[in-house]
């Protein structure tokens, strides 16, 4: 709601504030600003756009891979010790504060605003690619390398990826939610700096890296999806889109996610993520019923088992004494890559979330999504594996023509294989919608200074530039520029997560004392005041989300 009453005259200051709300002008004009250029250059010389991004991704991967493999490793052991230690049973908001949503609800929002997409463009792909050609463990194109090669796949997108959004998730609540906080990333610092972070440079800064890597994280996605949904009308009409017709696919979904974002989580995310889990549980329920069942479960079950044996050795090979490529274009990749998607997966997450343990959070934030993870590779991966291994379709040789292509040329040789191609295109677009629906609504969190709920027309600027960045990424360099701009996005993120770790330690330790009647009066003082804040003060730049979710009620 615009604040002032009916006589506040029309200047440009408060016509600003009328239609974007409060929102942080440095940070809005850098963020828009880098996007612009980026769209410029690489529409109008995307081999040069290619060429910068190949020497910045070699430049990261060649001297970092190290680092890269040990701080994710850090950060899943950071949240299975918060996650079963003493600081477990501290909630998320006060201790009369319930979940907003049910267990269907969040978890089905969690895949639509995450990894969706990237659970039907590789469920084939990697099982088929890393059986062919694995780096470590078996030979290629045996039965053991059947087993590594879905294992590989969990692995990357498992318990790891999540726990890197988990830990954010957690620092960006914890402070909003017991304290009252804004809801935007530099509050994860909360723990280290005090109120010193709210409104400092050190928090513009890290807003705008949380700003780019979620633009170009979710960019990624929606690169992939279009390769997808290219890949899905080729082979169901036997012509592919050409350049323009991947643009005007491209501003259908910026249009329709723009829609759903403007509609609000609880009607448009929620709802279209309830309809993406359903539709994808029953082709993937179908296939199990249609393949080889009884395989596909024995499959499923000895994944578990070698994903736990050979976890550790996967998670942290670095192969020093041959060539890294693969491990540049593949872990690493990854890796990175959800680096990228920390703020937003995370920060999302974390609105989703109050009312919900600590325990309650980390734990289905991590175990749940790596379980659907190890059944759905196991089964779509293993359906994959079996035709290429049995000769029904040429699945591999279909791969390498068209990444894309690998679930629908699986399909071809089901029963109804085709109409449940136009169902898993259906799902494809909902997921599209789903990521950047969410990723549109949290980078204009961000801009807007942390409030629940931001602008419609802020969200629908934060929305074209994501559409238009993936569609720039695509057309200079398809594939692997996506790859390339998610790395060089997402890497200077790394530091941030690892003052994130210090920071929550604080704040947990601090809630913990409060609870059992160890902090100090001033403390108590302090979270009293800006958990119960009676009126938005006119000098207090970053006014309470407590007080702004009740105005926008």
């Amino acid at each position: 709601m615009p604040e002032g009453n009916s006589t506040t005259q029309s200047t440009p200051l408060n016509l600003w504030n009328h239609y974007l709300g409060k929102v942080d002008p440095p940070l809005f004009w850098a963020t828009g600003i880098t996007t612009l250029l980026a769209v410029l250059y690489g529409g109008i010389s995307p081999e040069r756009f290619d060429t910068l991004l190949t020497r910045l991704q070699n430049w990261i991967t060649v001297n970092f891979s190290w680092y890269f493999l040990l701080s994710v490793a850090a950060y899943l052991g950071v949240c299975i010790v918060i996650a079963f230690g003493k600081y477990g049973h501290l909630r998320l908001g006060q201790k009369d504060d319930r979940p907003e949503f049910s267990y269907f609800s969040w978890i089905a929002m969690l895949f639509s605003c995450g990894v969706g997409v990237g659970y039907i463009f590789w469920a084939v792909g990697e099982p088929i690619l890393h059986y062919m050609a694995p780096p470590y463990l078996a030979q290629p194109q045996t039965p053991e390398a059947m087993d590594v090669a879905i294992e590989i796949s969990v692995l990357h997108w498992g318990i790891s990826a999540w726990a890197v959004f988990a830990l954010a998730g957690l620092a960006i609540a914890l402070p909003a939610y017991r304290l009252g906080k804004p809801m935007n990333v530099s509050i994860s610092l909360y723990g280290l700096f005090g109120e010193k972070i709210i409104g400092s440079r050190l928090s513009q800064i890290i807003e705008y890296l949380a700003a780019c890597a979620t633009i170009v994280g979710v960019a990624t996605s929606l690169g992939l999806g279009i390769i997808s949904i290219n890949a899905g009308i080729k082979h169901l009409f036997g012509s592919g889109l050409s350049a323009f017709g991947m643009s005007m696919v491209m501003l259908f979904i910026i249009i329709c996610y723009n829609l759903s974002a403007i509609s609000g989580i609880q009607k448009g995310v929620k709802n279209l993520s309830q309809i993406n889990i359903i539709l994808a549980f029953v082709w993937g329920g179908f296939i199990l019923v249609s393949g080889p069942t009884v395989k596909l479960l024995n499959t499923t079950v000895n994944t578990m088992g070698g994903y736990l044996s050979h976890f550790v050795q996967m998670s942290l090979w670095t192969n020093p004494q041959g060539d890294s490529q693969w491990l540049s274009w593949w872990t690493l990749f990854y890796w990175i890559w959800w680096i990228s998607w920390a703020p937003f997966c995370g920060g999302f997450v974390a609105r989703i979330s109050k009312g919900r343990t600590v325990r309650e959070f980390l734990v289905g934030v991590t175990v749940v999504p790596t379980l659907v993870a190890i059944v759905w590779f196991s089964v779509i991966g293993g359906t994959a594996q079996h035709v290429e291994t049995q000769g029904i379709v040429p699945l591999y040789e279909a791969l390498q023509s068209d990444m894309g292509s690998g679930i629908y040329v699986m399909l071809s040789s089901f029963p109804f294989g085709n109409l449940l191609n136009y169902v898993i295109l259906l799902n494809l677009l909902i997921f599209l919608i789903t990521s950047a629906d969410s990723a549109s609504f949290f980078v204009a969190m961000q801009l807007a200074r942390g409030t629940y709920e931001p602008s419609a027309l802020l969200k629908l600027i934060c929305g074209t530039a994501i559409g238009s960045i993936g569609l720039v990424l695509l057309l200079s360099g398809g594939l692997q520029a996506l790859q390339k701009a998610s790395i060089i996005a997402g890497a200077p993120f790394s530091v941030v997560i690892i003052l994130m770790i210090f920071s929550l330690f604080k704040m947990l330790d601090h809630a913990w004392r409060q609870e059992h009647g160890l902090a100090t009066e001033p403390a108590r003082a302090s979270v009293k005041k800006e958990v119960h804040p009676l009126k938005d003060n006119s000098d207090n730049p970053f006014p309470s989300p407590v007080l702004a979710h009740t105005q926008n009620m």
